[in-house]
């Protein structure tokens, strides 16, 4: 009767309730079995672990951990290596951008949208701070319903304040400040 007692039957498929203060010895050694799977990820309690907390702990406090190089994966993957090695502060295509060690990057000419624009492009297309300027784009007049013909009505000129003078529809304001 001893033997059949001191000699339980594991089952490791239960996990103890956080409410388990006790139970019978085969119960209990069976919730110790399902931890040791967790803890392993092993399929079965009884299996050889990959490492041992002795070799994770080495692992961690040495830095042991192997750096990525451009073939092989370690602290990340090799492709993700091979990505940042590649970054540059060019407009280079499929390429991260780098900022250079003046803090600026370089991009190409918007195309849509939400494309970053280029110092040279706004340059180009919009007129300057503090600069003497021809007019070379568009202007398209505003029309409403009181309009019967699409028209600029004042050129306002905004010369202090932070809050732009009262303009209508059809007006153009410029600040001079």
């Amino acid at each position: 009767m001893i033997d059949t007692a001191l000699t339980p039957t594991v089952t490791a498929t239960n996990a103890p309730s956080s409410s388990s203060a006790g139970g019978k010895l085969s119960v209990v050694l069976g919730w110790l079995a399902n931890r040791i799977k967790a803890i392993t990820g092993l399929s079965s309690w009884q299996g050889t672990p990959p490492v041992t907390l002795s070799q994770c702990k080495d692992h961690i406090q040495n830095g042991t951990h192997a750096n990525a190089t451009s073939s092989a994966s370690g602290f990340l993957s090799a492709a993700d290596k091979t990505k940042l090695d590649n970054a540059t502060d060019s407009n280079t295509v499929s390429r991260l951008m780098m900022r250079d060690s003046n803090g600026r990057a370089k991009v190409a000419d918007p195309s849509s949208t939400y494309d970053i624009a280029n110092k040279n492009y706004v340059d180009t297309n919009f007129v300057r701070k503090n600069a003497d300027t021809t007019m070379s784009a568009k202007l398209t007049a505003y029309s409403n319903t009181a309009y019967t013909t699409k028209q600029v009505r004042n050129i306002v000129f905004w010369a202090s304040g932070t809050t732009p003078p009262s303009t209508s529809n059809g007006d153009i304001v410029i600040k001079v400040f």
